[in-house]
């Protein structure tokens, strides 16, 4: 089957946008701060609580209207979703309907323009700055890390052709989607690399998730598993961050250290050692904040996905990385308090010695 005589019915592309902005974030503050401040008109959509997902705190959702961006010269229409999250992320979910009779062609002809415009990048970080500002008093510790998590899925409801599932894998190319990819054609060893991550759980609906990009086909619509892979995108981009702070943060400790090494002074290494400390508990605390504010309920087939997005996530390799910088902070700190117990006891040998000293030559005096 040609890509030309595929054609979509029904199908919404969603760009992700994501940015840590604080420590933590009050949701009940922000929706009340939110709704006074922008109104019911521009906020218009409600608390967001799936069926299948059980949040510990859910995040409050709404609508930002609709945005106009340039891809490849030409105007698209997006409607935009903001989901503030309680451990300080903020999501910007740019919804861009697939017009009716779309080819497969045309779908990755628009997926090329995605990747390679940077205009909804500026947009995101524009809009995720003024919405910081705006809730600013709900945030512990705010924040706005320079970098964010992007990712894109191609969601798909309905096609034209009766297209099954089984003829979808078969003749479809949805690599070349996935991947952004209009000039060559994919080799084998590409697209049985995609293969590998091809989740489904009716004859009807498909899920296939990559590291930059993901396919849903889910004929119902629900929005079940765009969410659970946001959440794992959140995931990925906290811990990002993290190893982003821990490499700037080691470098300014060696650096500190350094230029103290010098000074007969313990309390010189207090301001490093209670630096160290102090970001050895924060990314503790956080890993539990986020590791417990998911579950899926009696859902084994979201949270097969789940599991699946972040082994293309690489989830592990980069929480090893920070985990590896953390330790690396812990053993610095424990020499940090073991130089200082040390510098602390050569100072009470020479204060004991100066006053000995001051005795015998008390003594010799009178």
């Amino acid at each position: 089957m040609m890509s030309e005589e595929v054609k979509i019915k029904k199908g919404t592309v969603l760009l992700y946008r994501i940015f840590d902005v604080a420590e933590e974030i009050n949701v009940t503050q922000v929706e009340a701060i939110l709704r006074d401040n922008r109104g019911p008109d521009r906020f218009k959509v409600p608390k967001y609580i799936d069926r299948a997902i059980e949040m510990k705190k859910p995040p409050v959702t709404f609508g930002m209207g609709e945005e106009e961006i340039m891809i490849q010269g030409k105007p698209l229409k997006t409607e935009v979703l903001v989901k503030v999250r309680d451990f300080g992320v903020l999501s910007l979910i740019y919804q861009i309907p697939i017009a009716p009779g779309t080819s497969w062609k045309q779908l990755v002809d628009l997926a090329v323009g995605l990747e390679e415009g940077s205009e909804i990048d500026n947009l995101a970080k524009q809009q995720a700055f003024e919405i910081a500002q705006t809730i600013q008093g709900t945030m512990k510790k705010p924040k706005m890390w320079s970098g964010f998590e992007d990712y894109i899925i191609y969601f798909l409801e309905d096609f034209e052709n009766n297209l099954s599932i089984a003829e979808f894998k078969n003749k479809i190319d949805f690599a070349a989607l996935m991947m952004a990819e209009n000039q060559v054609r994919l080799s084998e060893m590409t697209r049985n690399a995609l293969s590998e991550a091809i989740f489904q759980y009716s004859e009807s609906d498909l899920t296939i998730v990559e590291w930059n990009s993901a396919l849903v086909i889910e004929p119902g619509g629900s929005r079940d598993i765009p969410d659970i892979l946001e959440f794992a995108v959140t995931h990925l981009m906290e811990i990002r961050y993290y190893d982003d702070l821990l490499d700037i943060k080691l470098n300014e400790l060696y650096d500190d250290i350094e230029k103290k090494r010098s000074s007969i002074w313990a309390t010189k290494y207090d301001k490093a050692y209670e630096e160290a400390s102090s970001r050895y508990i924060e990314f503790i605390e956080f890993l539990e904040r986020v590791e417990n504010s998911l579950k899926v309920v009696g859902d084994f087939y979201l949270a097969t996905i789940y599991r699946g997005a972040t082994v293309q996530f690489r989830l592990k390799d980069w929480q090893d990385s920070v985990t590896r910088k953390m330790n690396i902070l812990a053993q610095v700190s424990n020499l940090l308090q073991g130089e200082m117990n040390m510098r602390r006891s050569h100072l009470l040998e020479i204060v004991v010695i100066i006053l000995i000293a001051y005795e015998i030559l008390s003594a010799i005096w009178k």
